[in-house]
């Protein structure tokens, strides 16, 4: 009763979504030819003859509507067998046209003002091919099937291209309808359910396949006359390896004390490999082993770790530096998916990998050559007669500096790595001594590229090491800024009198700044501006008189900045110098000859430099934050103590070592130089009586105030 109520329920159902479907197709031809009926007026007007239709044919009646009201119609000829039993009375063209699409199910085509009549055929509804729902686990070798009454070809096809586990079945079970859930199940045991659940027999053949077949009545399976060959090797829970993945070569061990041939000849063939073997494995000895999920080129190289088999102590191989004293050892070469087994002397499974840094360079590089010193170095001078460089007594601690650090970066290809100097090596020189032992390593500056012959064991394992130092290296900018503040100030007053050998004319500057020179005669004028004060009578001066006034105030605010931009490798040092070069002459005499001495005069001109230097090696930690050791160095010259002689240098200099975030700005000063100058000269005892003391004599008051500060900002590049 309930089956019967629930077929009634969806019989109801689709009859009425037909229905709705159908109403909303006839409205949407009624509104076509509404919108067509402005174009078209036959199709408003009534049909002109009243008439009673009897086993007429559809295409015939439309075709007569079509030409008593001048409507353009095209019929289509399945019309043709379709009769109309009708009495038609006072209806106009367009209701018409929509009765017969509704009650003879047709379909109108509007082109233009051309209707196209034609049997409507309902849309085919698309079937959506079902996905069965599969999925494996290759950590844990489980599976999770959901398949109802599906196609066996179809469940075993998906469960095979998403475990890359191969299940053959016979022809006949192609077809064959399948039902079975299996949730998180050990892939054997789920294959086994599947088996059960839907009558059949599967097991397993020794190189991996799941085999399905048919059970008769009898409970047998068919015979499928297919022969099975190859070792017999456990495949029960006791097995002591599994393959888990056979595409990836994934596997399950638990090896005690196993036979090495034994096992590799049994994994091979379980995993379907080509091999070729060199030298028999029967010496290679037992292993103990155990790993849930391993690749089966990582278990080759674990198990053929430390197997050696003996020492070779008088290989003479003047190609390979590390062919004396060499080990003798099982390994494997992979090319081509063949695997080669042998020893490691054997050409078979040596091979010759280029391995190309990515990020950084083959040499371990030095500084740059003007790193730490300034950039104007003297070896040589410059001499107007014959004769290298005399030596002189004016050694002075500038020109020392110049010759520290000028040692030129060796880059000799034709060196081995032991040779290299300590500021230009092949990065070969610091990888650990385990990463090079067995190998030949040949260095290709040009390419940037390691050539590497050896076992492909020990060369992978090369590999490995180099991808994780092949780092890009960090590039620093530093942005430095330098200011150099110089104020001065001189404030000089006095009066001096006195006779001169000549009469002296009136002449200098009275503003901004007071330095006069009066003669006799403008003084006398001055005095003579002084009668008609009684008896005070100053008289007049002789004509060489003179009176010097002086009253100058000057003071001096210079800055000099300067911003240079500086970008260096992480542990490199960047170098700044800005600088000046003075000359000095040293002069030598020599007499040549006995009978007759000629004197010869050599002028040798001895190059002498004074600089404002910086140095900077940043070290960029993990952290981001930037190490800077800073050396700062300025020199500048003073007075000579004659023409030709050297001149005084006066150098000021620090360095510091600071940790810094990326783009922190670091102040370094304390760079500064003072000086101050009070000195006077005048009448005794008057020289110091407040007030009258400036006209009997003369005072220089001087401060001179120099100042260097540096900002640093270093910016790491990513």
């Amino acid at each position: 009763m309930k089956e019967r109520f629930f077929l009634v329920i969806l019989f109801i159902s689709a009859f009425g979504y037909s229905q709705v479907e159908n109403i909303d197709r006839i409205n949407a031809i009624e509104q076509k030819l509404i919108a067509l009926s402005s174009e078209v007026p036959g199709l408003n007007e009534k049909v002109k003859t009243d008439f009673a239709v009897r086993n007429v044919s559809l295409d015939n009646f439309l075709l007569a509507v079509a030409e008593i009201n001048n409507i353009n119609i095209n019929v289509s000829q399945e019309l043709s067998n379709l009769f109309i039993i009708n009495n038609f009375n006072d209806v106009n063209a367009l209701d018409l046209i929509v009765f017969l699409s509704k009650e003879y199910s047709l379909d109108i085509d509007i082109t233009g003002n051309i209707l196209s009549i034609s049997k409507y055929q309902p849309p085919q509804a698309v079937i959506e091919e079902r996905i069965i729902p599969v999925k494996y686990e290759p950590l844990d070798n489980t599976i999770s099937v959901d398949a109802q009454n599906d196609e066996l070809y179809k469940v075993f096809k998906t469960i095979t291209e998403v475990s890359g586990r191969n299940l053959v079945f016979e022809p006949a079970l192609q077809n064959k309808k399948i039902t079975v859930f299996i949730n998180n199940t050990p892939f054997e045991n789920a294959m086994k359910q599947i088996a059960i659940a839907n009558n059949l027999f599967v097991e397993k053949s020794e190189d991996g396949f799941y085999l399905f077949r048919n059970i008769t009545s009898n409970g047998n399976p068919e015979s499928n006359n297919i022969a099975y060959e190859g070792r017999n090797y456990s495949t029960t829970s006791n097995k002591s390896f599994e393959v888990l993945d056979p595409v990836r070569k994934i596997i399950k061990v638990d090896l005690v004390d196993a036979n090495v041939e034994r096992v590799i000849l049994q994994l091979t063939e379980a995993l379907n490999l080509d091999t070729f073997i060199a030298s028999p494995l029967s010496e290679a000895g037992t292993v103990t082993f155990s790993r849930k999920s391993i690749s089966f080129d990582d278990f080759l190289v674990k198990i053929f770790e430390q197997k050696i088999v003996s020492s070779q102590n008088s290989v003479n191989n003047s190609n390979n530096p590390q062919a004396e004293n060499s080990e003798l050892f099982y390994t494997f070469k992979k090319e081509n998916n063949v695997y080669y087994f042998g020893f490691n002397n054997q050409l078979s499974t040596r091979e010759v990998a280029v391995v190309q840094m990515q990020h950084r360079s083959i040499e371990l590089l030095s500084d740059p050559s003007g790193g730490n010193t300034n950039s104007f170095n003297r070896n040589n001078s410059f001499s107007n007669a014959f004769g290298n460089n005399p030596s002189n007594n004016f050694s002075n601690t500038a020109q020392n500096r110049n010759q520290n650090n000028r040692s030129a970066i060796n880059s000799n290809i034709g060196e081995t790595f032991g040779e290299y100097a300590n500021k230009a090596e092949a990065i070969i020189s610091i990888l650990p001594d385990e990463v090079k032992k067995g190998l030949d390593i040949k260095v290709d500056y040009e390419l940037n590229s390691f050539y590497v012959n050896g076992t492909s064991s020990k060369i992978n394992v090369f590999k490995e090491f180099i991808s994780k130092i092949d780092k890009p290296v960090p590039v620093v900018l530093i942005e430095v800024m330098i200011l150099e503040v110089n104020q001065s100030s001189i404030v000089e007053t006095g009066v001096s009198w006195g006779i001169n050998d000549a009469p002296t004319t009136t002449q200098g500057r009275i503003f901004p700044e007071t330095d006069l020179n009066i003669g006799a005669s403008t003084l006398n004028r001055v005095i003579g501006g002084f009668d008609g004060f009684g008896s005070f009578n100053l008289g007049k001066v002789i004509p060489n008189f003179f009176v010097t006034i002086k009253a100058m105030e000057s003071n001096g605010n210079l800055k000099i900045r300067s911003t240079p931009k500086l970008s260096t490798l992480n542990g490199h040092r960047a170098t700044f110098s800005n600088g000046n070069t003075s000359y000095y002459t040293i002069t030598e005499q020599a007499i040549i000859g006995a009978d007759n001495p000629v004197t010869q005069t050599v002028v040798n001109f001895v190059p002498i430099d004074a600089e404002l230097g910086i140095t900077i090696k940043p070290l960029v930690s993990g952290d981001g934050q930037v190490t800077l050791d800073i050396s700062v160095i300025q020199s500048t010259f003073g007075t000579r103590i004659s023409q030709n002689a050297p001149p005084d240098i006066s150098s000021r200099e620090f360095s510091s070592i600071i940790r810094v975030k990326d783009q922190d700005i670091v102040i370094l000063g304390g760079l500064e130089e003072q000086s101050s100058n009070n000195s006077g000269s005048g009448v005794p005892f008057l020289a110091r009586i407040p007030v009258i003391k400036w006209l009997f004599s003369q005072r220089v008051r001087e401060g001179r105030k120099a100042k260097l500060t540096v900002l640093i900002k270093p910016t790491i590049i990513k």
